[in-house]
């Protein structure tokens, strides 16, 4: 800009606002110029425009005609970005009502202009304290605005204005909320940075103020009515000498998104209870998913281990072609001789036929039902059955077809709750007595089987009670070395080439592994999915209360945008805040639900939540999402808001 151009220039201008259907020429055919280094005083009763045309000339709002030119920049025509850019570079405003953040200390407020530039922190604050010292305020640098005086509290405004070297300094009504001492301090210091350089515009409706200034402006009705020199200005006592403050730009994105976190962190530390609220839904969301999915990863596992107590190196083989597939004509599909020729493969290691039948049995003069399975002397060792107390019958016992059982150890507790050792009593069954001579360990759920259980030998089964059966099952245990796949191929090639068809199948334990796992993780998925809905939910409430928190923060977004922010470091800053509420929610979520955890394996041993670390990973990547999702929307309202009109409410 050439030197004997103005600073300032306007040309024609006008401002029309609308109220309903009505037009209010607010501002009409303004020309003015300022020029660099003069002291300004603009003076007008209320209603006269004084205002609006101290936002046209810091470059706050735009004309609805007319031109405007500040520092060689046509403001008219000037982006948002470049409007903020010369706010940052160029204009410091004092505000009446001092307008400072009430969370922020006095240095930090100073400071808020700097974060929308390329100075360093440690700079920011060094600047910070420097302005506040100089304008006395050295021991008032760690207090909040609450605890200032309104002289102070101007002072630290003064300060902010001049935080990144403004040329220009506009004061609205700069004495108007002060007592008269605090008023002449004020001028004074206006007077000094006049002095040191500074270019200083009035507006005030105060003609003693005004009488001050090199320079008076009369405006009224939106007309400037006089433009007249003070010659009757008394010069300052001396100048405010303040060390310029270098142009450092605007700062790069990772700095920028440093700073928009920093003053994120500090406007929610600054309304705890609001935040506490924002985090709410997704405390209580995230707990529930977490919870929902410890609770069935431990339901899982505690299937799995109980099914591998029976041994995952057997298998059964089913008449049929499947348990989907019913075929009653292949009911006599199996049979002994099948059981021997399987016993004659080198990698079974044991094998029992399996033959099932319910019962009435008659106990110490009680009748019941009970679950029989007649089996040979082998079968424990395929099911790897131990004893709590008596024995296992034997191949003795098989061959003679002895009248012997075992019972498990609950459904001896049935029978027989009144007598810690029941072994050598009798059941009975079709009046025929049988002989209890040992008691197995429940290990597994086939053995539990869903009500009372006894083994007997097959071949007492048959000769005693039933008569000729067809074989149910056939219970094969594979020797070491040999895996499940290959035995299950092998097995199906020998009997199929037996039968001369496929009249059977074949069950292993690891299949009903696979299928439990299957089952289980889609039941925790489809509860963590519902348990997910309060996550969205609380989203939702996020979203509402960054709403209001927007609604209640407009001053302070006004006073963002007029110390420099740029819309999109307001969005920025809100979608941060959003991101910070939902990902904080999310570690006090994950610190509760372990703490729950804690707690409920304190309430018993039979069950337990395991914790995996991906549904943590899930829940902090969804926050973060809907942080972002739902914080967008209150952040495009914030970041879109007019600085004039966001300045207006307090």
């Amino acid at each position: 800009m050439p030197a004997n151009d103005p600073l300032i220039s306007l040309q024609n201008v006008s401002r029309i606002f609308r109220s309903g259907e009505e037009q209010v020429r607010v501002l009409d055919g303004v020309t003015l110029s300022v020029r660099q280094g003069e002291m300004i005083a603009i003076v007008g009763p209320s209603g006269s425009g004084k205002s609006t045309l101290m936002n046209l000339l810091g470059g706050l709002d735009i004309p609805d005609s007319g031109e405007i030119c500040i520092a060689g920049i046509d403001t008219t025509r000037a982006s948002h970005e470049h409007l903020a850019a010369l706010r940052s570079s160029h204009i410091g405003f004092i505000f009446q009502r001092y307008h400072l953040m009430p969370y922020l200390t006095a240095a930090e407020n100073v400071a808020v202009p700097a974060q929308y530039t390329a100075m360093r922190e440690n700079v920011q604050r060094q600047r910070a304290a420097y302005l506040l010292a100089h304008l006395g305020l050295e021991d008032r640098m760690s207090h909040k605005p609450s605890q200032l005086s309104g002289g102070q509290q101007q002072r630290v405004s003064i300060a902010r204005a001049l935080m990144n070297g403004a040329s220009v300094i506009l004061a609205d009504e700069p004495t108007g909320a002060l007592d008269a001492q605090s008023g002449q301090e004020m001028m004074a210091i206006l007077h000094g940075l006049h002095q040191s350089g500074h270019t200083i515009i009035l507006v005030t409706h105060d003609r003693d103020v005004a009488s001050q200034a090199e320079r008076i402006i009369e405006i009224s009705d939106g007309k400037i009515t006089a433009d007249l020199p003070n010659r009757h200005v008394q010069p300052a006592s001396g100048p405010v000498v303040l060390l310029p403050a270098a142009n450092t730009g605007r700062s790069s994105w990772r700095e920028s998104f440093h700073d928009a976190v920093k003053m994120a962190w500090r406007a929610l530390n600054g309304h705890r209870i609001r935040a506490l609220l924002s985090m709410l839904g997704i405390i209580i969301g995230v707990a529930s998913v977490i919870t929902s999915m410890a609770v069935g990863e431990g339901a899982k596992q505690k299937i799995i281990r109980d099914i591998s107590a029976l041994g995952t190196s057997t298998l059964s083989i089913h008449p049929g072609l499947g348990w989907d597939n019913p075929r009653p004509d292949f009911g006599n599909a199996l049979s002994d001789e099948d059981v021997r020729l399987l016993s004659e493969l080198p990698y079974v290691a044991n094998i029992s036929p399996v033959f099932n039948r319910i019962m009435e049995a008659q106990v110490e003069g009680r009748q019941m039902f009970i679950n029989i399975t007649g089996v040979n002397a082998r079968y424990f060792a395929v099911r790897d059955l131990s004893l709590e107390a008596g024995r296992k019958f034997n191949e003795h016992d098989v061959e003679t077809r002895e009248p012997v059982l075992l019972v498990d150890a609950a459904t001896a507790n049935t029978l027989f709750h009144n007598d810690k050792n029941p072994t050598g009593k009798s059941l009975y069954f079709n009046n025929v007595p049988f002989r209890l001579v040992g008691i197995t360990a429940s290990k597994g759920l086939k053995i539990a089987g869903g009500g009372l259980n006894a083994w007997m030998a097959y071949t007492a089964l048959q000769e005693r009670l039933t008569g000729s059966m067809p074989v149910a099952a056939i219970e094969v245990q594979v020797a070491k070395g040999m895996s499940l796949k290959e035995a299950q191929r092998h097995i199906e090639y020998v009997l199929d080439k037996a039968h001369g068809r496929r009249d059977f199948f074949i069950e292993t334990d690891s299949m009903m592994l696979e299928t439990i796992q299957k089952t289980s993780d889609s039941l925790t998925l489809l509860i963590a999915a519902i348990a997910g809905i309060s996550l969205i939910v609380g989203g939702v409430g996020v979203m509402n209360i960054m709403l209001v928190s927007v609604a209640e923060r407009t001053h302070e977004i006004g006073i963002r945008l007029a110390v420099g922010a740029r819309a999109a470091d307001i969005m920025c800053q809100f979608l941060i805040e959003s991101m910070v509420v939902c990902l904080f929610g999310c570690a006090i979520g994950v610190v509760v639900t372990f703490v729950a955890g804690t707690f409920f394996s304190l309430l018993t041993t039979q069950f337990e939540m395991v914790f995996t670390p991906l549904p943590i990973l899930y829940s902090c990547g969804f926050s973060a999402l809907i942080g972002l999702g739902f914080g967008y929307f209150p952040a495009r309202f914030a970041a879109r808001m007019k600085p004039t009109e966001a300045l207006a409410r307090e």
